[in-house]
């Protein structure tokens, strides 16, 4: 771009942004003309003069300007707050099967979202199962495309904020208890500026790794057999988010993610099927494990699958006692059963409850053991030299990240909020976060699970053997991974007179849920794993060993298939 060129869009995007904060209420006024000036003071990296030479950006400031003026059915509200939401995402992603890549994509796209809100900050046309419209963007810079397709996601927008809000004034008609929160919170405007991120992958490289690593169960007679898939795969998005609302809002901010995964299925003799799986993650290509690393966890993760199909299935009379979860069994736990508990999902109209979910009513209450503290923080990117996947800094709904103490000494003390208040919570605190071109909903972040009593693993295990003896156990179990659901992948049982380890198949786990968080933990390890879970929305949890008092171990109900009929091609 020439330098006349980029002064022009400057200009432009500097009116825009000032006609833009000249229709906020007033209370917002003045703390949008704060933040802008402190961002061209204080900037750091890409300055204020980067923020006036993006197309993106200025196309998207000034379609919002043009709705603020024009956007009104005769006869109708006019919408108290709109929001513009693009995401310009660039992916990659190639599999590999027995021992070749099998596949290889590429693409590159631009979604918009636009939230249309009529009625006010008390009751507005917001719905529980999301709101606004969405519409395919144009991937160039050309300003009329880029606002025709926002123009086009207002339009429907905005009739269907009209419909729901006249259908939501009509539901609320019919409860006597009314919603004991406001629909939408108040957050102070927001400019901040990210750098724009690009995919950096050694593509070529990354092909013959998962190839390689796809075959090696080649090099394992016995087991090649019996393998029914062997696949890998290299995943690597970048996104980067621009937003624009009314209240005076502007955000861009980048993010990738990359990840490499192999995944192998087998029989046993008898007919039982199992898998394992290994995938390493970061936020930056160098993260990822080098090819010897990728390989030498290819290797276990067979060497674990024979020992599998070897195994003896867990025994018939189900078991009732402690089992202690190691490895990265913990992040699994906590991902599953305490995350969707702490966030704060609007209750249904009509009802008194706080929120949704498992810890509805449990505000102040005791959910983990005493000494245990839960904070969620999004601003932490690393641990222990590992990238953090669930880290950001502004969320997805314009609201800076926050520290969150989730859990103070075992009772939860708050939960985690984005723009929809509950009961007790009227503000945000930075946890509204979205998947691609999905509305905004709560979701963890960097999920941190420490105890004031953690012991070390020799503890720990000390600890599962005493309480064996003092039962009268022969045995007990150990869990060092676990798989969908939270069944067992790698279920040890430990004998007690001499501690050995036997490793066992087919097990399935009951009593395994919140009740047993609260109650049933009786040691957490000082042993923190990394958990990243690559999703639309990317998460992390870090979690110690946890050793249960007492969980039902029993016979999972599972067919066993017949074997291939005949071998595979040498």
């Amino acid at each position: 771009m020439r330098k006349n060129d980029r002064a022009m869009h400057g200009r432009v995007l500097v009116a825009a942004i000032a006609a833009i904060t000249l229709c906020v209420p007033a209370y917002a006024r003045h703390a949008s003309h704060t933040a802008l000036a402190q961002k061209d003071v204080s900037a750091t990296g890409p300055g204020a003069a980067e923020t006036h030479q993006d197309p993106v950006l200025e196309a998207m400031l000034a379609e919002l300007h043009r709705s603020q003026q024009q956007l009104q059915l005769q006869n109708f509200q006019r919408p108290f707050f709109l929001q513009y939401r693009l995401d310009d995402v660039d992916n990659y992603e190639a599999s590999a099967n027995y021992g070749a890549v099998t596949g290889e994509r590429r693409d590159h796209r631009r979604l918009v979202r636009v939230t249309v809100r009529v009625g006010d900050y008390q009751m507005d046309s917001s719905q529980p199962h999301g709101d606004g419209s969405l519409q395919v963007a144009a991937i160039e810079d050309d300003p009329v495309a880029l606002r025709i397709a926002l123009w086009s996601a207002t339009d429907i927008a905005y009739k269907a904020a009209l419909r729901d809000y006249t259908r939501k004034q009509v539901a609320l008609k019919a409860y006597q208890t009314q919603p004991s929160a406001q629909d939408f919170s108040r957050e102070k405007p927001l400019v901040s500026m990210g750098s724009v991120v690009r995919l950096d992958l050694a593509t070529a490289d990354w092909q013959k790794t998962i190839a390689d690593a796809s075959g090696v169960y080649r090099s394992r007679p016995s087991f090649e057999k019996v393998t029914e898939y062997s696949a890998s795969t290299i995943h690597a998005r970048a996104v980067n988010r621009y937003l624009v609302n009314t209240e005076g809002t502007v955000v861009r901010h980048g993010s990738a993610v990359y990840q490499a995964r192999i995944s192998v299925g087998t029989q046993a003799p008898d007919g039982m099927r199992m898998d394992r799986s290994y995938e390493t993650t970061g936020t930056s290509a160098a993260q990822l494990d080098s090819a010897a690393q990728f390989h030498s966890h290819v290797e276990q993760l067979l060497a674990s699958l024979e020992e599998l199909r070897k195994a003896p299935v867990v025994d018939e009379v189900e078991y009732h006692g402690p089992v202690l979860f190691t490895g990265n069994s913990g992040g699994d736990i906590f991902s599953n059963l305490f995350a969707p508990g702490v966030v704060a999902i609007r209750p249904d109209l009509g009802t008194e409850a706080r929120t949704k979910g498992p810890y509805a009513a449990s505000y102040r209450a005791r959910v983990l053991p005493e000494g245990t503290t839960v904070v969620d923080d999004p601003r932490m990117d690393s641990f222990a030299g590992e990238g953090l996947i669930g880290a950001y800094d502004v969320d997805d709904e314009g609201v800076p990240a926050q520290p969150v103490d989730v859990v103070e000494n075992g009772k939860l003390t708050s939960y985690l909020l984005g723009r929809a208040p509950v009961r007790d919570f009227a503000v945000s605190n930075g946890h509204g976060r979205a998947g691609l071109a999905e509305p905004p909903r709560p979701e963890i972040g960097v999920l941190r699970v420490e105890s004031t009593k953690a012991v070390s693993p020799e503890e720990l295990n000390a600890k599962l053997l005493a309480m064996a003896r003092e039962r009268g156990l022969d045995s007990v179990y150990v869990a060092e991974a676990l798989g969908p659901e939270l069944s067992p992948r790698m279920l040890y049982r430990i004998h007690v007179a001499d501690g050995t380890r036997q490793l066992v198949r087919g097990a399935a786990f009951d009593d395994l849920d919140q009740r047993s968080l609260r109650s049933n933990i009786s040691a957490v390890g000082s042993d923190t794993q990394v958990s990243n879970f690559l999703g639309e929305t990317p998460t992390t949890v870090l979690a110690p060993s946890l050793l249960f008092d007492d969980i039902t171990v029993k016979r999972a109900n599972d067919r066993n298939d017949k074997l291939p009929y005949y071998p595979p091609p040498e």
